[in-house]
């Protein structure tokens, strides 16, 4: 892997050192889990929502009344 350098003087090319490349794979690494994370919120808090909106209708709730309560 390598990095670009932009100086006064001009772009430059330099290789990654061993360490750099495994601080940009840990990175990656924590990037894509906080990526799975946020989609699993998001689908436990739509599977919740979806759940609560059939719980008030089992009440006999009406779908405007639900849409008026804000879920």
């Amino acid at each position: 892997m390598k990095k670009i350098i932009i100086t006064p003087d001009g772009i430059e090319e330099v290789n990654l050192t061993a360490e750099e490349i495994t601080q940009a794979e840990t990175n990656d690494a924590e990037f894509q889990l906080k990526l799975q994370q946020e989609e699993a919120e998001k689908i436990t808090k739509e599977n919740n929502k979806t759940s609560a909106t059939n719980k008030l209708k089992a009440l006999g709730l009406t779908d405007a009344e639900i849409g008026a309560l804000k879920i």
